[in-house]
């Protein structure tokens, strides 16, 4: 038969434990990640009696925490995503601020430069306006190598930020594996009850975690979380974790990328597969904006240094010499991948920067011959067959060629990087003012006598001739001075036209009755030459087109290059050089804003789901001192049984006595 006593006692002891974890949430009120606790009671086994089964007392089946699955995963997720977003939106504000600045961006020292360009085209003979643009010149590659610059600091900051991450991210995972191997001690000391404060501090720990990167967490059976990342890479099984590494990356050693230590060598780069949290954001905001921001700012300091260099060659100085080059030419570094086993080697040179793409390339040998050229922006893929011919010069590609020596292995890779470091080599060559080549190297007129009178008597024009390059010129050495002579019959069978000589024997066919409005001509072997003829020429009317040999005061040359302003030489001629850096300032501006607009958003959604969380789990105060109140009567009452069995055994000892 069942003791009052007995069930009083076991209220007392259900109502202390009740009152002992109500006096726990309370302690824990500001604990961050604790989870109110409650205890779960049940009835004790009934006992059999004449009247049927009578109860006997109460007992705690458990102690569980207030927690949802779901939500707390929800939690983990939006944190992960909210931690990348805001990582992004910190490093591209932080790139944004600079190319945006008009004080130190690269749009006002342009302008400048073309404007001191404008200015020599105005007096050419004047050494204040050449010393103005070559000052301007230098201030523009200073600004290149300030912007490029920040670009590496931030790469740097990245690399720093990338080693702290992978370190937390360490020490996270190995305090999981040590809880894990407590949850499991302490499940199986308690008859497999849910240690609560240990799963606490373990969520806590994951909470954490996916603020670095984005996890995927299963429970064990015995209790143990197992921790993946990437795609499916192991972090934490049971009590045992595994270790994150950066290192250089194979391909390029300046770029370091996240290694999982699977007990090889080499381990397995896992960069690729990372997302989420601040690992991710770095990650993500490196290879789609700092990559990319600093190919387009390589592009426009190659796009300017080969353009002008190309007019200024085309040019003569004040010496009377074709320009030599004002800025340093652009080269295409190339660099073998650490891991290559075979001796094969590429070069790369440029052909035409209008056709360059702001992106990096790999070439990998697939064997027989074969390599992969992957551009590695958008990850097209040109084959290139060699045929075993060494060196191999392929045609050109996205602006440049490469040439190929054999001796690759098999997986062999080469890094090509056109754009990457453009902004950073470009430098001013010129120093001497007289070096600015502002007249063009030939000049046309119409036939004079000896005393410099014209000879012609029809009213026909020439225009100055424009050339496209050096071939051969100086006139002077492959013949001398072109004349030009109108003839009606030049052609033969009646066809008009300008016989030309002076080294070339070559007719110009000209209809005075079709052409007058103006027809163009191009002189290919002497420099490209390209002129046009307008007008009623007369039988013997006669032009000169000789070597510019007085032209200090021509300014055709400044004049074309202060035009290459304006010219569409970037992007297939779809951008002018301010073109290009202002989509480059309106890209980063954009993504920036975008990141900072997305941030915002999941902040909301992240402060939702805590919410959410916090009123499954979080601790209320009010409820708890209802509780206090609620369990404190039950201890009083369950006394009230034990004082009444008390009496009742009082009542019967003395009934035993008389």
């Amino acid at each position: 038969m069942p003791s009052i006593l007995s069930i009083g006692v076991s209220g007392l002891n259900a109502s202390k434990r009740a009152l002992t974890t109500t006096g726990h949430n309370i302690a824990n009120v500001n604990t961050e990640g604790y989870s109110r606790q409650r205890v779960i009671d049940g009835t004790r086994e009934p006992e059999r009696s004449g009247a049927g089964w009578q109860g006997t007392g109460v007992r705690t089946t458990s102690i569980e925490r207030a927690y949802n699955e779901f939500v707390v995963s929800q939690v983990r997720s939006t944190n992960s995503t909210a931690s990348e977003l805001a990582t992004y939106s910190s490093y591209a504000n932080a790139i944004d601020d600079v190319y945006a600045d008009p004080a130190v961006g690269l749009a006002p020292v342009v302008q400048d430069f073309f404007n001191a360009a404008q200015g020599v085209a105005d007096d050419p003979s004047s050494v204040a306006s050449r010393q103005l643009m070559l000052s301007n010149a230098r201030t523009m590659v200073d600004r290149f190598h300030y912007l490029d610059a920040r670009n590496n600091d931030l790469r740097g900051q990245i690399d720093r930020d990338m080693d702290n991450a992978v370190d937390s991210i360490n020490s996270l995972a190995e305090n999981i594996a040590q809880i894990n191997a407590a949850i499991i001690d302490a499940r199986a000391g308690s008859n497999n009850r849910p240690p609560n404060d240990l799963l606490d501090q373990r969520d806590q720990m994951l909470d954490t975690l996916s603020q670095q990167v984005d996890i995927t967490a299963f429970e064990q059976d015995d209790g143990a979380m197992n921790v993946f990342i990437g795609n499916g890479q192991t972090l934490v099984i049971g009590s045992d974790s595994r270790t994150l590494e950066t290192r250089a990356n194979a391909l390029d050693p300046s770029r370091k990328e996240v290694v999982y230590a699977d007990g090889s060598a080499a381990g397995q780069v896992i960069s690729g597969a990372l997302n989420g949290g601040e690992l991710g954001g770095m990650l993500r905001f490196r290879g789609e904006l700092l990559d990319t921001s600093q190919n387009q700012l390589g592009l426009i300091a190659m796009g300017i240094a080969e353009r002008v260099n190309q007019q200024q060659n085309l040019g003569l100085d004040l010496n009377g010499l074709f320009g030599a080059d004002f800025f340093t030419p652009a080269t295409i570094p190339t660099s073998n991948a650490t891991t290559n086993t075979g001796t094969g080697s590429v070069t790369a040179n440029l052909t035409d920067v209008n056709d360059v793409v702001p992106s990096d390339y790999a070439l990998r040998y697939d064997g027989a011959f074969q390599y992969s050229l992957i551009r590695l922006s958008d990850n097209t893929t040109t084959t290139i067959n060699t045929g075993g011919g060494s060196p191999y010069v392929t045609a050109p590609i996205d602006g440049f060629t490469l040439s190929i020596t054999n001796g690759a292995a098999v997986g062999d890779s080469m890094l090509i990087q056109p754009t990457r470091q453009a902004a950073d080599h470009i430098d001013l060559l010129l120093n001497d003012t007289s070096q600015i080549a502002a007249a063009a190297p030939l000049r046309a007129a119409e036939a004079t006598d000896v005393n410099g009178n014209p000879l012609n008597s029809g009213n026909a024009a020439i225009t100055q001739p424009a050339t496209s390059s050096t071939t051969n010129l100086p006139l002077a050495g492959v013949g001398g001075d072109i004349t030009l002579t109108f003839d009606p019959n030049a052609g033969g069978a009646g066809i008009p036209g300008f016989n030309v000589s002076g080294g070339l024997t070559t007719t110009l066919l000209y209809d005075p009755a079709t052409d007058a409005a103006g027809k163009t001509f191009t002189l290919a072997s002497r420099g490209g030459a390209e002129f046009q003829l307008s007008g009623m020429p007369a039988v013997g009317d006669a032009f000169v087109i000789a070597d510019n040999s007085a032209g200090n005061g021509d300014n055709r040359n400044a004049l074309a290059l202060a035009g290459l302003q304006g010219a569409k030489s970037l992007l297939g001629g779809s951008a002018s050089f301010q073109d290009g850096y202002a989509r480059l300032v309106s890209d980063v501006g954009t993504k920036a804003r975008h990141s900072e607009i997305n941030a915002e958003s999941q902040r909301g959604l992240l402060r939702q789901a805590q919410a959410q969380r916090e009123e499954i789990s979080g601790v209320n105060l009010d409820e708890e001192a209802a509780n206090l109140l609620k369990y404190q009567q039950a201890y009083q009452a369950s006394a009230q049984v034990i004082s009444a069995a008390q009496t009742l055994f009082d009542t019967l000892l003395a009934a035993t006595r008389r």
